[in-house]
Parts: C-alpha cells; sequence; structure tokens
C-alpha cells in the first residue's frame, strides 16, 4: 500500500513540476552535442554512433521495500552529408522510473552548415515523436474515480520537434537549442492535452586551451531552462595527447561530479565514465550517480558513382 501511494505522489509530480524530470540529463553532454542540439548533426565530419547510459541516484529508496532510482539512455547516430550540405542525424532516448513511468522520444534530424571564415555555423531542426508509458496498475488514487489516473498501463504518443544553431570550430562550440518546441500534449484515459512537456532551452559551450605541446584544458557549461526552472553546470576537462581525459564538473544544487576516459583503436573508439557525487538534497537522493558514454566513429559515406580515371595506356 505505501509502495503504490507512494508511485501515485511521484505521478503527479511529473505532471506538475520540472524539466529535468521530462528531459534525460548526462553528465558527459559535452560528447554528444547532437542529442541535445540538432544543428550539431554531422559537425564532427565524421560518422558516429554512440550510446550514453545513465543510472540515477543509485540505488535510492522510493519506500521500505524496493529501490526507485531512474534509468536514462539515449543512443544515436550523426553523419556529415555534403549533397545536402550539412548532416544527417537519428536518435532515440528513454527515461525510464522503475514500476511508475518512462517517456521516450525519437527523432530525425537535419543541420545545414555555413563556413564563416574559420567558423561554420549550423542551423538545425529534427522532427519526431514522444512516448509517455504510465504503470497505472502500480498507482493508488485517492479517488477511485478520478479520470487522471489511469488503472492499467497507457501509451500515448504525441508529435514533436526540436531546433538550434550551432557555432563551431576546431577551438570552440557554442549551442543554442530548444526541446519540445511544440509542447507535446498527452491523453491520460478520454482526458487529451491534459499534461505536457514544457518548451525547454539548452545553452552550451565549450573552448580548448592549448597549455602544452600534449596538455588542453576545456572549460565546458550548459545552462537549461523551461523559464520557470533553471539548472547550471560547469566544468572543465584535461586531455592529455588528445587521447585520454579526466574531468570535473559541477551542477548547481545537486552534484560534483568527476569524468574519465579515453580514445582507442586509433581513435575510433571513444569511452567515458562519469559519477556523480551528489551534495545537495541528500536526505531525498542517494548519495551517487553513475554514467557511461560509448562512441564508435569511421569516415563520412562516400555517396555517387566514382569517377572515371583516364590513363593513356587504354586510350584509343
Amino acid at each position: 500500500m505505501i509502495k503504490k501511494y507512494f508511485y501515485v505522489l511521484l505521478f503527479m509530480s511529473y505532471c506538475k513540476l520540472s524539466v529535468a524530470q521530462n528531459i534525460p540529463q548526462f553528465t558527459q553532454y559535452v560528447f554528444n552535442q547532437f542529442y541535445i542540439n540538432p544543428a550539431a548533426a554531422g559537425s564532427s565530419n565524421r560518422t558516429q554512433i554512440q550510446a550514453t547510459v545513465r543510472s540515477q541516484y543509485t540505488g535510492y529508496l522510493a519506500d521500505f521495500d524496493q529501490g526507485g532510482n531512474n534509468l536514462s539512455s539515449v543512443f544515436s547516430a550523426d553523419l556529415p552529408f555534403a549533397k545536402a550540405k550539412g548532416g544527417l542525424g537519428i536518435y532515440f532516448s528513454n527515461n525510464n522510473f522503475t514500476n511508475i513511468q518512462s517517456k521516450s522520444e525519437f527523432q530525425v534530424a537535419y543541420s545545414y552548415h555555413k563556413r564563416i571564415n574559420s567558423n561554420i555555423l549550423g542551423v538545425g531542426i529534427s522532427v519526431g515523436a514522444n512516448n509517455l508509458k504510465l504503470q497505472g496498475e502500480n498507482y493508488r488514487p485517492r479517488d477511485e474515480e478520478d479520470p487522471l489516473i489511469p488503472n492499467t498501463t497507457i501509451n500515448s504518443f504525441s508529435p514533436n520537434i526540436n531546433i538550434g544553431i550551432y557555432l563551431f570550430n576546431p577551438s570552440y562550440q557554442l549551442g543554442l537549442s530548444v526541446k519540445n518546441l511544440l509542447e507535446p500534449g498527452y491523453k491520460i484515459n478520454d482526458a487529451e492535452g491534459v499534461f505536457k512537456d514544457k518548451r525547454s532551452f539548452y545553452l552550451t559551450g565549450k573552448y580548448d586551451f592549448g597549455i602544452t605541446y600534449t596538455l588542453d584544458i576545456s572549460p565546458t557549461f550548459i545552462l537549461k531552462s523551461d523559464l520557470q526552472n533553471f539548472s547550471t553546470e560547469i566544468g572543465a576537462i584535461a586531455t592529455y595527447n588528445q587521447q585520454y581525459w579526466a574531468g570535473v564538473n559541477y551542477r548547481w544544487q545537486d552534484a560534483a561530479s568527476v569524468l574519465i576516459g579515453g580514445n582507442f583503436m586509433k581513435n575510433t573508439v571513444k569511452l567515458g565514465y562519469a559519477i556523480d557525487i551528489i551534495n545537495f538534497g541528500i536526505l531525498a537522493k542517494s548519495n551517487t550517480s553513475h554514467e557511461v558514454f560509448l562512441r564508435y566513429s569511421f569516415g563520412a559515406p562516400k555517396i555517387g558513382r566514382k569517377s572515371i580515371i583516364k590513363t593513356p595506356r587504354y586510350s584509343i
């Protein structure tokens, strides 16, 4: 009984509260700008397939019997597409609260790239759909007749659009994007559009300082807001010989983080790990969150017929 009643409270909180519950957050955001901003699709000039999995507040006890932390993941692929003068991309994300609800998102993106001196400006858009899954059989409402509280598992889909701009060159990246542009709404039982995802704004940045021939220091930041709630993160990553890195990050009123990782297999594989050490609201959270990032990169595809090479040996 305690468990089911607790789930109802979490469900109602989800319907009313902040952006952080609607969109998964990742400490290693700097390694997957495309998920945050569709304008970053193809910006690396390589084909990239990557995944990030995050256990938020690992081991958090929702009640006396069972853990209640959430698991977030994103799987994406993007590549440059010269014939379209930009880049293409696709991703799937999921934010799952154990035995309560999950939110998934599927997006297909295009980014137009324009060279400005030594910089490239990307303007991007992604279109797709969100799905809200509610496990109503685990809820225990006060009012059994409440039409907004499901009593079975339901899935509700809603179309969605993300947009963004992204300025980048080998030394720095700066992006501004909007997720949930349409503020997608969901049908709960017979009530349609009662619960919506808030439109959310992201501002990200990174700058690479060459300290020595083999050492780079890169300050990073991300600002997130739905114009009612704000989240700020700042950090720095030290990279040795363009091969291995270690860094720190601080999320305001939440956690301090440590990041480590490296490039392997002739720089085709990038692997990273981050641990968040919670320092705010510790009575309502567990002590740590854990996150793993993996990317595989290879050359951009060559589209079109191969050019004919003429040689005098076979000339007529």
